[in-house]
């Protein structure tokens, strides 16, 4: 989904799943980005399809620093992170909207923290230019709070 900007504050609408946490009875979102017409494909019913407003409260957050042994953050709390790229062209998308840092992290196989730079320059062949410098920003990963609309 495209968004503005991926500052804090930055607020947009999605639809997701509302159903109850198996172990804790908790009510959790999911399946961000689903439609009521699909809602079977995502093992959910149409009901449990709702609207949600976003608004990211925390940008550029580096998850190694959450989940090392010395942090104090609890990686099994209800916590949600998404995924935010296209910086290079200006097209900012936001995805991988998950609820809890380890669901979030094993959508990266080196961890979401080694996409967030380019590590090498990007030529592009057809036309002989840079597209991207390595250092460049690449992507990020965003807190969000989410609530009903």
């Amino acid at each position: 989904m495209t968004i503005n900007d991926y500052k804090v504050g930055t607020s947009f609408e999605i639809n997701c799943a509302k159903h109850k946490h198996i172990k804790t009875g908790e009510m959790v979102y999911d399946s961000f980005g689903i439609d009521k017409k699909f809602a079977n494909l995502y093992g959910r019913s149409p009901e449990q399809v709702i609207r949600v407003k976003c608004t990211i409260i925390q940008e550029d957050v580096i998850i190694k620093d959450l989940i090392s042994k010395d942090s104090d953050y609890d990686d099994n709390s209800i916590d949600y992170f998404g995924f935010i790229d296209g910086f290079e062209k200006n097209d900012l998308k936001i995805s991988m909207i998950w609820r809890n840092i380890k669901l979030y992290t094993i959508c990266f196989p080196y961890g979401p923290d080694s996409q967030r730079f380019w590590e090498h320059d990007q030529l592009n062949y057809e036309t002989d230019e840079y597209e991207f410098r390595k250092g460049d920003r690449r992507a990020m990963t965003v807190r969000l709070k989410i609530e009903e609309l």
